[in-house]
């Protein structure tokens, strides 16, 4: 089980997008995730124009974003009745219910 998945809120901890929020796209691979908005480049494409691509960011540059908190937040997966549950380390809130 992955800590981070394809539609969770995070914040981008390091580099030139640092402290924008967004959510996850998609993943490219095990270690690179497409985040919405963050890392956007324009390519000039022949009969279409200026087109923008995003880019991927290495998962370690991106953070699980806890809004009640506002700040970035570590994750752990814990089994709870045979069943492995992501839950915020810190606070020890299911990722699931937020």
């Amino acid at each position: 089980m992955k800590k981070l998945r394809s539609g969770d809120p995070v914040i981008v901890i390091s580099g030139k997008h640092k402290g924008k929020v967004s959510t996850i796209e998609r993943f490219v691979d095990a270690d690179h995730v497409i985040v919405a908005g963050v890392n956007e480049m324009k390519k000039a494409k022949k009969g279409e124009g200026f087109i923008t691509k995003l880019l991927p960011l290495h998962v370690s540059t991106v953070q699980y974003y806890y809004a009640d908190e506002k700040k970035g937040v570590r994750l752990e997966i814990v089994e709870e009745k045979g069943k492995k549950v992501r839950k915020i380390k810190k606070f020890g809130v299911k990722v699931d219910q937020i």
